[in-house]
């Protein structure tokens, strides 16, 4: 049997739009050499979806006029909810107001590489859900939970995991009273603190806060990228340590330990520094892969084995499927290891931890397809009707 079809989305309605570009053409490029016929799917910032094999070309999205409506054929489509269609179909405005299918645009797995909101947040899987399609990576509750740093937190306590505490703040009650807010903080933490977006990803609107008039301004930018704001502790004496799991079964990668430039990772230190080319479009950004690292990481045998044994609690956790990746804090002064954050949809699908490993990229997209394919089987045993006779007279 031939290697199936894969359609991989990328883009996005998120502010980490250009990181998902990125992470879907090193995807492609992957099931190039694995040997899987690919179908890109791009979505634009506003919402739209586009489809074809001329979507492959990272260069073009570098250019100031790029529009996925003028390349030869691409068409715009959408994916419909209803389990029957077995094609994308083309949208109206593309035939004249007329309901068409496509006879060619169809994959027999999807593959989302949308990094934040609409997409890694659980969006995407459950209209994957309701088409009945085989897609790789976490369902629709481990996607929202991981996106929801809050909840993250919650869960994870409840499994025994250590995480920093945190104050979440909602815009209608920073707008309302911002002072009283501030205040709040201030009672419940020492300065410096750290202000985040509550459902971002890629250090987006992370700010470090060392005074009141810090604080005011960060929260105000972390509100305006979304609706609601978390605050914690500021660790001053720290390293990050980062590590990947995939499953089920569950298996744990190599770890690393990023170099930041400054007291926090930004998103300069994950995308723009340290390119390098790669892919068809001869990328001059490697995204998560061109990240200054150390694999492994050098925190000893020890604390290595804590980190991948609370990486995969943590996955299964909050029920997660695919490849994820598991940020840790490690304070050496106080022996503390915290989890941060969960990436269900971790950017370059985090296939350089797997090298450590031995595992190519391309050995591992295939490997996530196989779990996509067998869940999905699975759920085929599920009874989704029952005939109670409610209706009958």
């Amino acid at each position: 049997m031939s290697n199936p079809t894969v359609a991989v989305l990328f883009g996005g309605r998120s502010v980490e739009h250009e990181v998902s570009v990125i992470t879907g053409h090193q995807t492609m490029d992957a099931l190039d050499q694995a040997g899987f016929p690919s179908l890109p799917i791009y979505i634009t910032k506003q919402g739209d979806w586009y489809a074809g094999e001329g979507l492959h070309n990272l260069d073009l999205y570098r250019e100031q006029t790029f529009h996925a409506a003028g390349l030869k054929n691409v068409y715009r489509v959408s994916l419909s909810p209803d389990r029957s269609v077995r094609q994308l179909v083309v949208h109206p405005a593309a035939t004249g107001g007329l309901l068409q299918k496509s006879p060619k645009l169809w994959a027999d797995v999807f593959f989302p590489v949308v990094h934040g909101t609409h997409g890694e947040d659980g969006s995407l899987q459950g209209l994957f859900e309701l088409a009945d399609v085989p897609y790789v990576g976490s369902g629709i509750l481990a996607s929202a939970i991981g996106m929801d740093k809050v909840r993250t937190k919650r869960i994870l306590e409840q499994a025994g995991i250590p995480t920093l505490d945190c104050l979440e703040l909602s815009r209608a009650e920073w707008e309302a009273d911002p002072d009283a807010v501030a205040i709040r903080v201030e009672t419940k933490f020492r300065y410096p603190v750290m202000v985040k977006p509550v459902c971002l990803g890629s250090s987006i609107g992370v700010s470090s806060c060392a005074d009141r008039p810090a604080l005011r301004e960060a929260i105000d930018l972390a509100l305006e990228l979304d609706g609601r704001a978390l605050v914690e502790e500021a660790l001053t004496d720290f390293i990050e340590i980062n590590c990947s799991v995939m499953g089920p079964p569950e298996r744990a990668s190599a770890c690393e330990q990023p170099i930041r430039s400054e007291s926090v990772l930004s998103f300069d230190d994950k995308y723009r520094h340290g390119g390098k080319k790669l892919g068809r479009g001869q990328a001059e950004s490697a995204g998560m892969a061109g990240l200054a690292r150390q694999v492994p990481a050098p925190i000893g045998e020890a604390l290595t084995r804590q980190v991948k044994r609370l990486a995969v609690e943590a996955f299964r956790a909050i029920d997660a499927s695919g490849v994820v990746r598991v940020d840790f804090l490690y304070e050496a002064s106080k022996r503390r290891l915290l989890l941060n954050e969960i990436n269900t949809t971790p950017g370059s699908l985090s296939y350089y931890l797997w090298e450590e490993e031995g595992v190519r990229f391309d050995q591992l997209v295939s490997m996530l397809i196989g779990i996509a394919l067998d869940r999905h089987e699975s759920r085929r045993a599920t009874v989704y009707s029952f005939s109670a006779n409610l209706l009958t007279r």
